[in-house]
């Protein structure tokens, strides 16, 4: 069976990639508002239960406040509520409920930590010193409390004692990179420029690679030091591994041989409130690696409440809570991230992304347009526009889109450009253009040679139009040794098998691809032709009506209920 993939990229700790998430791969958005019933207590309470499932902080926050309203003393409700109120971005409205969490129990640390972020904020350092010191130093803690406490005694003056606290990241396993990025940062921002690069050359060696943001630094701290060559060379570098990054981008962009000077980028972290919310995005992304969102949306916020307008941070909570479904709110923050950053081309094609799952096509395909003409040299605003066309069957135009991407990619793509000829492959399959689309195909192969999902489709179509069967069949056979858990790519090296005739090797693969796939309509209805023609028709009629139970698309449903009529007919094999 063909399956339609696409790859998106998502970089690490703080900066995300360009590339959309192809439409077919995102969840609906539960942005409807919730319906509490009869305004009780139990209603509201029973609400932001839902609220909370669903994630939906603003939601949760403000049932969760009404029914404590009902019960200010109870101490599960201020808990909960506040916690809603932090990820809800609410910090204002969640700062008396945090000091009253702390006077009821020193040890709540989720409040303790709102408090010290606002302490932070509003520039009060040693009263956030103070609170950091009551604070245990254990969990997740023996990470946030140094990064914070360091970046408090920048905001007090005190930079030795600062990079001294820095060093107990060092015994935390994993975190040495993350300890030279802040090091590196504190002493740059302290005019100790040697140390400040020896710090930078660390992190970006560690072990698990350089994040983008680190690079933004690292080259960003070459160009103010005047070694604008330099900088080149590490963003030409770090092209190789992410090769769409706006960062690489934007820096090369600035360092272009022969190009006229521009101003080196500023540096970034001058005040230490700024500083603190750095850590805390970075903080942010990493819990939602580890998939602790409610975690990861806390730190994100209050990291905003430390610097609002930080790009950043805007992206970093934004690509959190748009993760939780709540495409709405994310799209407020994707708006405000400032239009010189270099992450507001990603916060652009999130919006268009987001346009077209509310069902807004010609709005997404405006907004892509306008982003392609002012970004000339990008193809993957165009890409997506093809993604889009293609998923609303549109499929000649979405081949125009496509091509309009490879025109911008060159006459010499790179291995990464293959998805682009195999997208645009398919879409001329769909629009009956067969002769483009099996080269294509071709092309994308010889960018990426024995792709498994390139291989599934083009042998898969050549079985069908009984073309090329002895290399189909190789081709098949090489994209499940790959692919040995994909139950399309299984069930199409069946599927290959059944149509030339060969029922009884074809069974077995049928079989496998429905255990893979259970409830999938298409391949139950295949199963059930393969055990029709091996004289299995008790089998056949309950696989059939499996397919039936699963949702067949309306042409599916009506073969299906015909042949649970009738039977197959007398087969004749492909030769």
């Amino acid at each position: 069976m063909k399956r339609i993939r696409l790859l998106s990229t998502v970089f690490a700790l703080g900066l995300l990639g360009a590339c959309a998430t192809p439409p077919e791969q995102r969840a609906a958005a539960p942005d409807a508002p919730i319906d509490p019933g009869p305004a009780t207590v139990s209603g509201n309470y029973l609400a932001a239960l839902h609220a909370q499932r669903i994630r939906d902080a603003n939601a949760a926050a403000e049932f969760s406040a009404r029914v404590l309203d009902a019960n200010p003393m109870n101490a599960e409700l201020l808990v909960r509520t506040h916690a809603a109120l932090v990820e809800a971005g609410r910090i204002d409205e969640a700062l008396p409920l945090a000091a009253r969490l702390v006077a009821m129990s020193p040890g709540q640390v989720a409040a303790q930590m709102t408090l010290v972020a606002d302490e932070i904020a509003r520039g009060q350092f040693a009263a956030a010193e103070r609170r950091m010191a009551g604070l245990p130093l254990q969990g997740y803690s023996r990470v946030v409390n140094p990064l914070l406490i360091a970046w408090i005694n920048v905001g007090l003056d005190r930079n030795p004692a600062a990079f001294d606290i820095l060093r107990s990241l060092l015994d935390v396993q994993g975190f040495k990179q993350m300890h030279d990025y802040y090091a590196g940062l504190i002493a740059e921002r302290s005019g100790r420029f040697a140390e400040a690069e020896g710090f930078y050359r660390a992190a970006l060696e560690g072990e698990d690679g350089a994040p983008p943001r680190l690079i933004e630094i690292a080259g960003g701290f070459l160009e103010r030091r005047g070694r604008t060559a330099e900088a080149r060379q590490l963003y030409l570098r770090y092209r190789q591994v992410a090769p769409d990054s706006p960062v690489v981008l934007a820096g090369l962009a600035r360092t272009r041989v022969g190009a006229p000077p521009v101003p080196a980028p500023e540096f970034p972290l001058r005040d230490a409130r700024k500083g603190a919310a750095d850590a805390l995005f970075n903080l942010a992304a990493l819990f939602r690696q580890d998939a602790t969102m409610a975690t990861a949306l806390s730190f994100g916020r209050l990291g905003l409440h430390l610097d609002p307008d930080a790009a950043l941070g805007l992206m970093t909570v934004a690509e959190i809570v748009d993760g939780m479904n709540q495409r709405d709110e994310a799209d407020k923050l994707f708006a405000r991230v400032p239009a010189d950053s270099p992450y507001s081309y990603v916060a652009q094609m999130r919006l268009a992304e987001n346009r077209q799952e509310r069902g807004d096509l010609n709005g997404a395909l405006a907004a892509l347009e306008k982003l392609a003409r002012e970004n000339p040299d990008r193809f993957d605003a165009l890409s997506t526009m093809g993604n889009f066309l293609r998923v609303a069957e549109r499929f000649a135009e979405a081949a125009a889109a496509y091509g309009r991407a490879l025109e911008r990619i060159g006459a010499n793509p790179e291995r990464r450009h293959w998805s682009i000829f195999y997208v645009r492959g398919i879409a001329f399959e769909r629009a009956k253009n067969w002769p483009e689309a099996e080269r294509h195909f071709k092309r994308a192969l010889e960018l990426f040679p024995e792709q498994p999902d390139v291989l599934n489709y083009l042998a898969y179509t050549w079985v069908d139009r009984g073309e090329n069967l002895v290399e189909a069949e190789r081709m098949l056979r090489r994209a499940v040794e790959q692919r040995p858990n994909s139950g399309h790519i299984v069930d199409s090296l069946g599927w290959a098998f059944y149509r030339l005739g060969r029922y009884e090797e074809a069974v077995p693969l049928l079989e496998r691809a429905a255990e893979l796939l259970p409830e999938d309509p298409v391949l139950l209805d295949h199963l059930g032709d393969g055990y029709w023609r091996v004289g299995r028709r008790r089998e056949a009629a309950f696989q059939w009506e499996r397919a039936l139970r699963s949702k067949p698309e309306p042409e599916l449903k009506v073969e299906l209920e015909k042949k649970l009529r009738d039977g197959l007919p007398t087969a004749q094999a492909r030769r």
